[in-house]
C-alpha cells in the first residue's frame, strides 16, 4: 500500500508542477511521495541479499532517469535517485563502519555530496532516509522526523509545503505492516516511465 501511495503522490505532484503550477493542493499531496520512497529504501536495505546489486540497480535507474528529469523541468538538480543512493549509502556506513569517527566522517562526506552535486532534497533527504533506518520500530521515528522538517523548513521558508510531508511519517509507522510487493520491473520502470509519458503529453499539448 505503502509503495501504491508514493507513486501516486510522486506523479500527482509532476503533473501539477508541470500542468497546473497554480494549483497548490498537486504540490501539497505531493509532499508525501518523497518520505515514502526514503522509508521504502531503508526497508529495502534491510530486506536485500546482496547491496551491490540493490545500489546499482538505484544508480542506473537514476542515470536513465536524468535526461528525462531535465528535459521536463529543465532544472539543475539531480533527480530522486541519486538523493536514494545517497541515503543508503550513508545507511549502509552507518551499520558496517565499526569506529564511530569514520562513521560520522563518511556520513559527513555523503551530505557534502548530496550538498555539491545537488540532488534533489539534499541534506535533509540523505538525513530522511538514514533516519529511517536507525530509527526504525522505534516511536523516536516520529519525533526525529519532524523536527528534521521543521528544521529544514525553517531554514529556507520558500520550502514550507514541506510541512505536509509530517503525515507520511506516521503512514510509514503505522500502516507498514499492510505494505506489500510490487513488481520488480513496476517499481524501477515506473519513475522514468511516467516522467517521460509526462513529457511528451506536454510536448503534444504545446504543438497543438
Amino acid at each position: 500500500m505503502l509503495r501504491v501511495i508514493a507513486f501516486a503522490t510522486m506523479a500527482i505532484d509532476h503533473i501539477g508542477a508541470i500542468f497546473f503550477p497554480q494549483f497548490l493542493i498537486f504540490r501539497i499531496i505531493g509532499r508525501l511521495a518523497f518520505p515514502l520512497f526514503a522509508y521504502g529504501v531503508a526497508q529495502g536495505y534491510s530486506r536485500t541479499r546482496n547491496f551491490s546489486n540493490y545500489s546499482q540497480r538505484i544508480l542506473v535507474l537514476g542515470l536513465i532517469s536524468q535526461p528525462i528529469f531535465y528535459l521536463l523541468f529543465k532544472s539543475d538538480y539531480i533527480n530522486i535517485c541519486f538523493s536514494l543512493l545517497l541515503g543508503l549509502l550513508a545507511i549502509y556506513t552507518y551499520d558496517k563502519v565499526k569506529k564511530y569517527i569514520w562513521k560520522i566522517l563518511g556520513i559527513g562526506v555523503l551530505l557534502f555530496l548530496a550538498y555539491f552535486l545537488k540532488v534533489e532534497y539534499g541534506i535533509y533527504g540523505v538525513l530522511m532516509i538514514l533516519f529511517f533506518y536507525i530509527f526504525r520500530n522505534n516511536p523516536w521515528l516520529l519525533i526525529f522526523q519532524a523536527l528534521l522538517v521543521f528544521s529544514y523548513v525553517l531554514l529556507d521558508y520558500a520550502r514550507f509545503l514541506s510541512i505536509f510531508a509530517l503525515p507520511a511519517f506516521f503512514l510509514a509507522y503505522y500502516f507498514k505492516k499492510y505494505d506489500f510487493r510490487i513488481n520488480r520491473a513496476v517499481q524501477y520502470l515506473f519513475y522514468p516511465v511516467h516522467l517521460l509519458i509526462i513529457y511528451l503529453i506536454y510536448i503534444f499539448k504545446n504543438f497543438y
